[in-house]
């Protein structure tokens, strides 16, 4: 009696079992949906990502069952983010399917974050059942505004497409674009190290944009950091000029020292100067207005394009008189010396008089567009883009107040997209 009862009741228990596992087709309640991450949740905004969820429902049925799934905020940026397959369908007697997200690589250019951004998935609609489906799971992709990279306006990404129309897509040539110079130095300079020829090569990235002078008849990009990637070899020369220059400059040894940079330095005072010395100060080269044509070439280079050696770079002090690379800087030293010279006449006139410490006051000594110095290293610079290639060059001098020629510089730009 006792056997019977127990193969009764073993009977029951696996009965109530299988009623749990195998949804009766009558069933009415609210079915709930659970995502399952597989992997990360986060991605630079320009890098391709894939997020996988595992999508788990909590019943099964006897038909397939529809899920369509949607992001908040996407709309905000569209082709940020896409969902495939949408909708996940799970099969019929299953409890489970994939849901995919994905980011796509794409140029800088086409960014559009400017800062962070989250995304929370969402559940829009479903079909198959007529039961109430609620998505339990509280799922969010991070998508992280690229570092340095400001985006494009509307308008200015509607100068791009423009661009194309016309034949010019500067598109490859805007974000954080890898470089390559190579600068051969001019011998016969007045001092070390400008005395001997040398071949330098850095290699970094630029920051390029959109110039804000582009309009639509003139294709114009922004060199904002690195320009050329010559910030490393303009700051050396700048330091040989000055701070480290010394023979003519600054030596605190020495009793002979010109009145003028030594009046400059004193106003500044030693924290200043030591962090000088010590290269703790900020120095970035920039350049605007490079016109991208038809051709495929870019001019850089224009008439009365540089600034005059007799510019003292004080307020209303610039002046644009040399045809070479346009070299903007930002340098907080300078800006700090400014400051103090505001008001300051005896200040202002030792800063004329030679204790500047502007890099252009000692950059960009001659026009570039003929040859200035007679000698050796003269050449026309030549500025192209190839998108096919993925290549950008650029061919130019440079001089400065203590060389002996022109220096020689050669850019190569490779585009990442």
């Amino acid at each position: 009696m006792k056997t019977i009862k127990l193969f009764i009741f073993t009977l029951l228990i696996a009965a109530i079992a299988a009623s749990c596992n195998k949804d009766d087709d009558g069933f009415t309640g609210e079915v709930t949906v659970t995502l399952i991450n597989k992997g990360g949740t986060t991605a630079v905004e320009g890098e391709a990502a894939e997020f996988v969820y595992d999508v788990i429902l909590s019943k099964s049925f006897d038909q397939n069952i529809n899920l369509t799934f949607d992001l908040d905020s996407l709309a905000q940026y569209p082709g940020l983010l896409t969902i495939d397959p949408n909708p996940v369908v799970i099969a019929k007697n299953q409890t489970k399917g994939v849901l995919k997200v994905m980011a796509m690589a794409k140029p800088d250019a086409e960014n559009l974050l400017a800062k962070n951004t989250n995304f929370k998935i969402k559940l829009s609609s479903y079909t198959g059942i007529d039961n109430r489906i609620v998505l339990e799971s509280n799922e969010t992709i991070t998508i992280q505004a690229e570092e340095d990279v400001v985006p494009l306006t509307a308008e200015q990404r509607e100068l791009v497409a423009h661009y194309k129309t016309q034949g010019i897509d500067v598109t490859p040539w805007i974000g954080k674009i890898p470089v390559e110079v190579t600068v051969k130095t001019a011998a016969g300079g007045n001092f070390s190290p400008f005395d001997v020829s040398e071949t330098k090569t850095y290699t970094g990235v630029t920051h390029i944009t959109l110039s804000e002078n582009a309009t639509k008849e003139k294709p114009l990009l922004a060199m904002t950091l690195n320009a050329f990637g010559l910030s490393e070899y303009l700051q050396y020369v700048f330091r040989h000029e000055t701070i480290l220059n010394k023979g003519f400059w600054y030596n605190p040894d020495a009793n002979d020292m010109p009145p003028a940079p030594l009046a400059v330095l004193q106003a500044l005072g030693q924290e200043r100067v030591q962090k000088w010395i010590n290269k703790e100060y900020p120095f970035n080269v920039m350049v605007d207005d490079l016109e991208f044509k038809a051709d495929k070439s870019v001019v850089f280079v224009r008439e009365n394009g540089a600034y005059s050696i007799s510019s003292d770079f004080l307020p209303n002090g610039e002046k644009e008189q040399i045809s070479a690379v346009n070299f903007q800087y930002e340098f907080p030293l300078w800006d700090e010396l400014v400051t103090l010279a505001d008001g300051n006449a005896d200040l202002i006139s030792n800063i004329q008089q030679g204790g500047s410490v502007h890099p252009n006051n000692y950059i960009t000594y001659s026009t570039i567009l003929t040859d200035d110095w007679g000698g050796t290293n003269w050449v026309a610079p030549t500025g192209s883009y190839d998108n096919a290639e993925k290549k950008m060059m650029f061919n130019f001098n440079t001089d400065h107040s203590n060389s002996g020629d022109y220096d020689i510089v050669t850019v190569t730009y490779t585009s990442p997209y």
